[in-house]
């Protein structure tokens, strides 16, 4: 938990004002939601308990349960299904800019991982898929224009809806060392995708054949309708759990804990059915079960619990790994053979994040319309939903770990504290009067300036001393009246991003910032 000092807050309200301009172009209206919220809602959609310890959960004097907000879709779905009963008062946008509460387990990397953080959320509600699908295009371009205007290289990134659910989600990434995702990227096609969402092709030294006489990697875990789950995978291969999900979601497979050790699950040895999912990682060219189970790399453990179940065994094949840096670009590999371009991968911190939900919420909370053509009398229909987040709070830190160097923070001119901090040498009555001056010309070149000047008037401070402070604050432009000044009345101006030193008159420095 972090306090924002003057700096810091006046960067988030440039941030937030590039943000507020393009939700307004897309037509979305800010409103304000409350942190503090009822559980009754997050019982109705199952998150309740789904969100786990993450939650922040407190009782009133009367014993009534609530948590602070880690997110808002149960409450702004509530708020607009009371309001909307017909078509005609769709499409909706609803924005907020808030605190937002995660009991996070490890709070890390200062704003990047924190227990309380700011964050811009978007909620759209139509009447139709189609209409929602537009609804997203539109917004992606909102979103990639913002982050232009920031002014960071961003990569957008197929995603996994995680514990927000939804049918299609997008991340936006800045790309940095410190970043916790992996993105893989390919320098042909532009393909991009989180690790967990990516999938590519095996190169020829990595696939199943060449690691078929090692021991493959086994994960556990029963469904809720009692259902074993057995995943193999090649040896040196990691599962990913999203991909296993999408694969088995028929089997309600979503809610349950992967386990590495057969033995963690031999409590209950009745399971309904089991099923086998195989990578293709693994080779398994044999011809019928039995064979398979018999494999000698197979632990007998396994063998005996499978053949102590006299239930149906149904095997399913498919790509249950993580893919990783090397493997071939899944769309170049489509187009031609001879383009199997290797997948980059960047460490990439997580700024922004889209969700088409469909009518995850609108249904268990019935936020309903009736419809412009309805098929029966009274008919009513779920609200199809979207929502859309950017970190705020987290973007002035990736910002900040994404553009730097030896000396201190380099910030984009459109969301630096200040854009231009000058500093005088000394309290000599002619170095003060030409401050002032430069100061007064500065703000009158551009209504951009306005404000956006700073006089570093602490000179019982140092010079080299207030340089090297400006060069770690970020500022994009320095100017020194100093001796140079005293000697040629001409100005020392640094730029921050490229360290390029002019020295000019001041009749010169309108020209700068004007081009």
């Amino acid at each position: 938990m972090y306090s924002l000092l003057p700096l810091a807050l006046r960067s988030l309200d440039k941030i937030e004002r590039i943000i507020d301009f393009e939700m307004t172009s897309i037509g979305a209206q800010k409103l304000s939601l409350s942190i503090l919220l009822s559980a009754s809602t997050w019982k109705q959609t199952g998150r309740w308990k789904s969100a786990g310890s993450e939650l922040f959960r407190l009782k009133d004097r009367k014993g009534s349960e609530y948590c602070l907000a880690p997110t808002h879709e149960e409450e702004i779905t509530q708020l607009v299904g009371h309001e909307i009963a017909s078509y005609r008062q769709l499409p909706l946008r609803l924005y907020q800019i808030g605190k937002k509460y995660r009991d996070e387990m490890r709070p890390r990397y200062g704003l990047l991982r924190g227990r309380e953080f700011i964050m811009k959320d978007l909620y759209t509600f139509d009447t139709s898929e189609e209409a929602a699908l537009r609804t997203y295009e539109e917004v992606l371009i909102a979103y990639k224009n913002i982050f232009n205007k920031i002014g960071v290289p961003f990569v957008i990134a197929d995603a996994d809806s995680g514990n927000i659910g939804g049918t299609k989600s997008h991340e936006f990434h800045f790309l940095s060392q410190v970043g916790e995702d992996m993105i893989l990227t390919c320098s042909n096609c532009g393909y991009s995708a989180n690790e967990e969402r990516a999938y590519g092709s095996l190169p020829l030294t990595k696939q199943a054949g060449n690691g078929v006489n090692k021991k493959p990697i086994f994960n556990f875990g029963i469904s809720k309708n009692n259902r074993l789950i057995i995943c193999i995978l090649g040896s040196g291969y990691v599962l990913n759990v999203f991909k296993l999900k999408a694969a088995a979601s028929e089997n309600s497979f979503e809610d349950i804990q992967i386990v590495n050790d057969i033995k963690d699950i031999q409590i209950n040895n009745n399971f309904n059915e089991i099923d086998i999912y195989i990578d293709i990682t693994f080779q398994t060219n044999l011809p019928d079960l039995e064979l398979f189970l018999s494999n000698k790399l197979f632990d007998e453990n396994i063998y005996k619990l499978i053949q102590s179940n006299k239930h149906i065994i149904t095997m399913h094949h498919g790509d249950f790994h993580n893919t990783s840096p090397g493997d071939g670009c899944p769309i170049c590999s489509m187009s031609s053979v001879s383009h199997n371009n290797p997948l980059i991968g960047h460490n990439a911190i997580e700024v922004g994040h889209t969700f088409l939900l469909g009518t995850k919420y609108s249904e268990p909370l019935k936020a309903t319309f009736a419809p412009e053509t309805p098929q029966n009398m009274g008919e009513l229909r779920p609200i199809q939903m979207g929502c859309y987040g950017i970190g705020i709070s987290r973007m002035l830190a990736a910002i900040i770990e994404s553009s730097y160097d030896e000396h201190g923070i380099i910030w984009p001119s459109s969301v630096a504290p200040y854009r231009v901090c000058i500093i005088p040498n000394s309290d000599e009555p002619l170095i003060q009067q030409a401050t002032r001056f430069l100061f007064d010309l500065l703000t009158s070149i551009s209504h951009e300036l306005n404000g956006e000047v700073l006089i570093d008037d602490r000179t019982n401070l140092s010079l080299g001393y207030r340089i090297k402070d400006s060069e770690l604050v970020g500022y994009p432009w320095m100017m020194i009246l100093g001796k140079r000044f005293l000697e040629s009345g001409r100005v020392e101006i640094h730029e921050r991003r490229t360290r390029k030193i002019l020295d000019v008159n001041f009749d010169e420095i309108k020209n700068i910032f004007l081009t």
